[in-house]
């Protein structure tokens, strides 16, 4: 078989375009593995502070009222959560006003992006005074 050296150049070239084509579609790829993975991570991060929110209100809303402020650091995440009340005044619709009742709120503190951002969750608790 006679092969000229036009067509060997032809098949270096398409060599090349193919590895190149092959470079382009595997950097595009790592590209979106990485986004996939970063975004992953937020998720996770966000699943781990709600949760560690909803556990903080469900052990602060059966102290007395008086120690239901606090704040602590978690080292290990550098998140802060802090926890505080607030007496509401709400009335019956009668013009009675309705005692012992608090909003309890839990807050999660942390730098995403060099910026701090904060998560809220809060609850209604009824905690009438012990006579």
């Amino acid at each position: 078989m006679i092969v000229n050296g036009n067509s060997r150049g032809y098949a270096l070239l398409d060599v090349v375009l193919a590895m190149a084509l092959f470079a382009l579609t595997v950097t595009g790829l790592v590209g979106v593995l990485q986004s996939i993975n970063e975004t992953s991570a937020e998720l996770a991060r966000d699943r781990m502070i709600q949760h560690q929110l909803t556990s903080l209100l469900a052990e602060t809303k059966v102290m007395p009222v008086t120690s239901m402020n606090g704040e602590r650091l978690d080292e290990v995440t550098d998140i802060t959560y802090r926890t505080y009340v607030e007496e509401m005044e709400v009335d019956n619709g009668e013009g009675n006003a309705l005692s012992d009742l608090y909003m309890l709120t839990a807050e999660a503190v942390f730098m995403d992006s060099g910026e701090p951002q904060t998560e809220t969750a809060r609850i209604i608790i009824y905690q009438p005074e012990r006579r």
